[in-house]
């Protein structure tokens, strides 16, 4: 069960239950620099808090390799903050399978300090 479209449009839809369905129960998850996630049911809860502080996001992906047991997929990940701001971000995914095809290994490389960065209203009066 290797389909990567399936499992990134279940992110796309802040479907936790959607994308750990990609992943072994014995996975490894490490989002940024955050510490990893042990098993599928850990993965499910931190993605679902992940899910709770953002409005929404969309992957535009800008490449993607596939070797043996291993898939690389690079993209612009657009967040859309509970403020209604959206920003964007580079990110790559590097994904390890088993012999099923779930993902046992993920890793994601990404620096959300852009997504949460406070930001300063500038009066609509100031733009003119």
């Amino acid at each position: 069960m290797r389909n990567l479209e399936q499992m990134f449009a279940a992110v796309d839809r802040k479907d936790a239950n959607g994308f750990v369905a990609h992943l072994s129960e014995n996975v490894v998850f490490q989002f940024g620099n955050q510490p990893e996630l042990k098993g599928r049911e850990a993965v499910a809860a931190g993605v679902t808090d992940f899910f709770n502080v953002i409005a929404g996001l969309r992957h535009a992906p800008t490449g993607g390799w596939d070797v043996g047991d291993y898939s690389i997929r690079c993209f612009m990940a657009i967040y859309r903050r509970l403020d209604g701001i959206e920003v964007s971000v580079p990110c790559a995914c590097f994904l390890r399978h088993e012999a099923t095809g779930l993902i046992d290994d993920y890793r994601i490389y990404i620096d959300l300090a852009p997504v949460f960065a406070n930001v300063v209203a500038v009066p609509a009066t100031a733009v003119a």
